[in-house]
């Protein structure tokens, strides 16, 4: 990955950066894995990116509205937010939560990018609020489609339709963006830990997932290494519920 942008674009104090060009098969599925209840996105696309071997190809600084930080991995200085592809596969990670200032610009870019790539599908993976969440051993997974060739991917899937409740944060307004441009987006709900990161959630969205693209996800591992994966990012879990809270509260809600 060469560290020189090929492609820069920057909007309200964010800038992407492409380090390289790349072909995408298709269909092809843009996943969001933004910190939220129970960091399953973040968790399911960490996942999809070790399992799979994706390729760091792109990344979104937010340059004004964060903490003074520097990300680094593997000796490199990184944008907090990394984009990788693999054949028809993009994933978008997240050190950070997002900050509430910058939700509204992130959500646009993340839309735009889409659309620039020419991505078939954006999967948005979120953790629903379960205050009951102990009490249950498999966690139920939902959806919410954009329009019907979004809602199409789920025929024969079995998962619930998200019925009542709300969406706050970036991942709201991605679906009012990807509505409002014509984009399909597919939001992937699972019952989650209100207080902690919530592995079992993320493996069962990921089975759905890997029904819905064709692409085999491997959950095994993610399980073994659940109590691991909880240790290691409870300090996430922990910035992500207070930026939630300055947001609304915690994202989605489902009533009954």
């Amino acid at each position: 990955m060469s560290s020189v942008p090929v492609y820069e674009e920057e909007l309200d104090g964010l800038l992407l950066m492409e380090y390289e060009e790349f072909e995408l098969k298709h269909p092809s599925f843009l996943v969001l894995g933004l910190p939220d209840t129970g960091l399953v996105g973040v968790i399911s696309a960490n996942h999809l990116v070790e399992t799979l071997g994706m390729k760091e190809v792109a990344g979104i600084d937010v340059m004004t509205l964060m903490p003074p930080v520097a990300v680094i991995s593997k000796g490199a200085v990184r944008p907090p937010l990394r984009i990788y592809v693999k054949d028809n596969l993009m994933a978008l990670t997240a050190e950070a939560p997002v900050p509430p200032a910058s939700v509204h610009a992130l959500a646009k870019m993340i839309v735009d990018y889409a659309m620039k790539r020419g991505v078939d599908y954006i999967v948005s993976i979120v953790g629903v609020a379960s205050p009951a969440r102990i009490n249950i051993e498999k966690p139920r997974v939902y959806w919410i489609a954009s329009n019907e060739k979004a809602r199409k991917l789920m025929e024969g899937v079995e998962a619930e339709g998200f019925l009542n409740g709300y969406l706050v944060g970036p991942y709201a307004l991605i679906l009012k963006n990807a509505i409002r441009a014509r984009v399909p987006n597919l939001v992937l709900l699972a019952d989650a830990y209100i207080e902690f990161p919530d592995p079992e959630a993320a493996a069962e969205v990921l089975n759905v997932l890997s029904k819905i693209t064709g692409v085999q996800v491997d959950t095994k591992k993610l399980l073994e290494q659940a109590e691991m994966i909880r240790l290691r990012l409870r300090g996430l879990m922990k910035q992500t519920k207070q930026t939630m809270a300055e947001m609304g509260g915690p994202s989605p809600l489902m009533y009954a």
